[in-house]
């Protein structure tokens, strides 16, 4: 969580700077929901989604080099916008490329929730989508046919609007969870995979959060934090794996701007003692 909020932090700065070649969300209070789905998935499993932080969170999952994604988003003519696929659906083994318009449909995710049932391999396809596209007549269709088909597809609603419930949807079981629990959102999907693995069919999944704005917001990391705490980990570990976080997304911001402008990248020099963030 700590990787994906730094990164998200790094994309806003460009955001700021003017650098994005593509409309780019911040994403900050929303990182348990993304790591808790990926960490959820199983070997073979498939996600997709056109949410660019879920994107992010695959990638950090899947401990893929996170200096391609900046660029990505930074690099002209490498965005969407330019024709430029970017990627988006990940088994846990790495990655594969298809357009915006497509990643963006939740039909994408039952055509892979079919083909998983034809061949009969016990893999599930997880969608991960906004309260807008759960609101879609792209969805509706596609939960039309998971539930007629029974198909082995889990969709995880990414709420981070608690005034608006998705409380019916089209004879497909709901379930609610905590979305600044991570440890919560990922027993929630792992169950939710499991059953639609055995045949029980698809399952949507509201993760309900919110955006941390001021003390009285509840933030994932600060939660995570004082579980951990609690549960007999060290203040001083937790400092070395946001230690860790920090170098990590330093060093890939280094060999992104590497990679925009060709040349070899910037020796990192790690200062003595990072700011505690939390």
């Amino acid at each position: 969580m700590w990787v994906l909020r730094l990164l998200d932090m790094a994309v806003e700065e460009l955001r700021i700077d003017g650098r994005l070649n593509r409309p780019v969300r911040p994403a900050f209070g929303q990182e348990a929901v993304a790591i808790g789905t990926v960490a959820a998935l199983r070997p073979g499993d498939l996600m997709t989604t056109g949410i660019v932080h879920l994107q992010h969170a695959q990638q950090i999952g899947c401990a893929l080099p996170l200096a391609p994604a900046i660029a990505t988003l930074s690099g002209p003519g490498l965005g969407s916008d330019a024709g430029e696929e970017a990627p988006f659906v990940a088994s846990i083994r790495g990655l594969c490329s298809l357009s915006d318009a497509l990643q963006q449909s939740p039909l994408l995710a039952v055509g892979h929730a079919y083909g998983k049932q034809l061949v009969d391999d016990g893999r599930v396809t997880v969608c991960v989508m906004e309260t807008r596209d759960a609101e879609s007549a792209d969805f509706a269709e596609a939960a039309h046919i998971a539930t007629s088909w029974q198909l082995p597809v889990v969709f995880v609603v990414e709420n981070a609007r608690p005034d608006l419930d998705v409380s019916t949807c089209h004879g497909m079981p709901v379930l609610t969870v905590d979305g600044n629990d991570v440890v919560a959102v990922r027993d929630s999907v792992a169950d939710a995979v499991r059953r639609a693995c055995a045949g029980g069919g698809p399952v949507l999944l509201q993760a309900v959060t919110e955006c941390p704005r001021g003390t009285a917001a509840v933030d994932p990391l600060v939660s995570a934090r004082q579980q951990l705490i609690a549960a007999g980990i060290s203040a001083a570990h937790l400092y070395e794996v946001e230690r860790r976080a920090r170098r990590l997304v330093a060093e890939a911001e280094a060999f992104a701007k590497a990679m925009l402008w060709d040349e070899e990248p910037a020796p990192f020099r790690e200062p003595e003692a990072w700011p505690a963030a939390s």
